[in-house]
């Protein structure tokens, strides 16, 4: 017997060496997974503190909807799930490190209550059909996680005296941390809404209290603006129009704002225009980012052509009602509880007349410069600021106190006045002057202009020759900073997908124009190049170069210079701090012009004269 266990003894030892060593890999894996899972948690919460848009998520994108889904925060709570990722992530690892291998009861508890949870979350997106790639990495982070710790709990050592403890701080800690950056942002976009409302409130007001123009009596009234079908007096003081989607959230909370003041029974008319977001009828939409939201504007649509006014009511409060979303079946069902006979409602849903309609309205939208849903106007100028509290409320009374003029008054300015406005509304940026590196135009001119763009990109093209023309002449008064933005990752890892293949190249031959005789060998090039932006090849830019006073075997060697991507990372990293979403990105004195174009019309010109006059005010 006592040969038989000296024979055993090296067994247990071998096992427990190997058991030991499995558990340390476990552990090691384990601490791996929790930081992949912090990585992606914090780049989703970021994302949501900065409010800017990661590669790959930007309007429409599953990411988007996946945020602003119900599975986007925790119920009754309001606080992003990706908050929750960073917490848990983070309090587990800490958790972990703290056990020294050996992960306790409430550790594993935990994770296992994580990977439940992603399990969970994972079925919803792709139900949903919205899989998010960065939440996706979330969860797949998480259930590596819980597999690393099952596994290190076999495993005989003894678990870390204070990870509870650490678990429990680090958690407490992460919450405050991140509750208090989301009230710092949410008191900042609180304080932009509240600044917005008080500015268009003011015109509201000075609006109203104007006299309607007078026209001679030869003339043709113009027509109101206003939609289709009017709820409330044809007389009212305040008169509210509102170009909405019935699948937007923001539209479903001023409709139930809107309901409170329509009880209240205040001097108030309202009429609707429809903007679905969804490119199946609106050609203008960002993707399909509301599913049903086409089908939703022509029910209503239907409803009114049916039974009229109180038709198209009718329907717009039972669409509200249910977020603009129903089956065949429930479409069915409602028409059958409002009243509306099934088979003349499909035939009008269905016809020609309704798209007509809503066509218009989607035109009408575009034509005064409709960037989202709900766009308001109370009297004919539009309601910014209306995510603040009680915004509409708040408009509403005011205008009612300036004793508004008649609806004759009501006529909203079009695209480029709005772009104008737009422009004239936004904050100051500053972008640093030597991060500008190529610039045209006098030191102390009144206006100064960047852009940010693409050699073979078109309206970066068009503006850009515009600006040329402005820094040119015996007196110009413009000063002109191009930054480079090629849309293509190959050198530009701020690009979401690569759009222009010779980007990168003409870039870089530019660049090398700088290098080579300064900013007069640089805008010589830059002009060629944005002339000849279309079917670019390397020995076309060659010729180019040469074209414009450049040696030929000079210049191919100084495009290959590796320092000259420097300069593009510099420049793509500038536009990524400026919030860059598309190009050409034009910042005029410091604000930036998020539309300068409508249809023919570039409002750049109407932009520089008012910059001008804001350079010296009269006195």
């Amino acid at each position: 017997m006592a040969k038989q266990s000296r024979n055993r003894a090296p067994d247990k030892r071998i096992d427990s060496a190997q058991t030991s060593h499995a558990a340390r890999f476990a552990f090691s894996l384990g601490l791996v997974f929790a930081a992949v899972g912090i990585a992606f948690s914090a780049l989703l919460a970021f994302s949501h503190l900065r409010s800017i848009d990661l590669p790959g998520c930007g309007a429409g994108s599953a990411c988007a909807r996946a945020a602003a889904g119900p599975l986007g925060t925790l119920p009754g709570l309001g606080w992003p799930t990706s908050f929750l990722g960073v917490v848990y992530f983070l309090s587990s690892l800490a958790g972990l490190a703290a056990s020294r291998g050996r992960p306790n009861l409430f550790l594993a508890t935990l994770v296992r209550a994580g990977a439940v949870g992603s399990i969970f979350l994972l079925g919803g997106m792709a139900g949903g059909g919205y899989l998010c790639w960065y939440c996706v990495g979330v969860h797949v982070a998480s259930l590596g996680f819980w597999a690393s710790i099952e596994r290190a709990r076999r495993a005989p050592l003894e678990p870390g005296r204070w990870q509870s403890q650490a678990l429990a701080s680090t958690a407490i800690l992460a919450v405050f941390t991140l509750t208090i950056a989301d009230i710092g942002l949410s008191k900042q976009a609180e304080s932009r809404a509240e600044s917005r409302l008080a500015e268009s409130t003011s015109e509201i007001i000075k609006s109203v209290q104007q006299p309607a123009p007078s026209q001679p009596a030869t003339t043709p009234a113009a027509p109101r603006f206003e939609g289709r079908y009017r709820l409330g007096p044809e007389l009212a003081r305040i008169r509210l129009v509102m170009f909405t989607d019935y699948q937007c959230e923001d539209c479903q909370k001023i409709e139930r704002e809107l309901a409170g003041l329509l009880n209240e029974g205040l001097d108030l008319s309202v009429s609707i225009k429809q903007f679905p977001l969804n490119s199946d009828c609106n050609p203008n939409a960002p993707g399909q980012l509301h599913a049903n939201a086409c089908w939703a504007s022509r029910a209503s649509e239907a409803a009114g052509l049916l039974l009229g006014a109180d038709g198209f009511w009718k329907m717009h409060h039972w669409l509200f009602a249910r977020g603009g979303s129903f089956t065949d079946g429930e479409l069915d069902q409602g028409l059958a509880e409002l009243g509306f006979p099934r088979d003349p409602f499909i035939a009008h849903m269905t016809g020609p007349e309704v798209n007509k309609r809503i066509t218009a309205d989607i035109e009408e939208g575009m034509n005064l410069g409709i960037f989202f849903t709900p766009m308001i106007f109370i009297n004919g100028v539009e309601l910014k600021g209306w995510n603040a509290d009680k915004a509409l409320t708040r408009a509403v009374h005011a205008a009612l106190a300036a004793a508004p003029a008649t609806a004759a008054a009501d006529r909203p300015p079009e695209a480029p006045e709005r772009f104008v406005a737009d422009w004239r509304s936004n904050p100051v940026v500053n972008i640093p002057e030597p991060a500008l590196r190529h610039t045209l135009g006098p030191d102390d001119a009144e206006v100064r202009v960047v852009i940010i763009g693409d050699y073979q990109e078109s309206f970066t093209s068009e503006a850009d020759g515009l600006m040329r023309l402005f820094t040119s002449g015996p007196r110009p008064n413009v000063r002109y900073s191009f930054v480079q933005f090629p849309v293509n990752q190959s050198c530009n890892p701020v690009a979401e997908m690569t759009l222009h293949p010779m980007a990168c190249r003409a870039a870089l031959a530019a660049e090398a124009a700088g290098v080579l005789d300064g900013p007069e060998g640089f805008w010589r090039m830059h002009g060629w190049l944005m002339s000849n932006r279309n079917g670019l090849t390397d020995a076309g830019i060659l010729d180019g170069a040469e074209s414009v006073g450049f040696d030929r075997s000079v210049f191919a060697e100084a495009m290959e210079q590796p320092f000259l991507s420097e300069y593009l990372t510099a420049d793509t990293s500038l536009a990524k701090n400026l919030g860059i979403r598309s190009i050409p990105m034009v910042f005029v004195n410091g604000k930036h012009v998020a539309r300068w174009k409508y249809q023919a019309e570039n409002v750049l010109g109407r932009i520089f004269n008012e910059a001008a006059e804001q350079s010296h005010p009269p006195r």
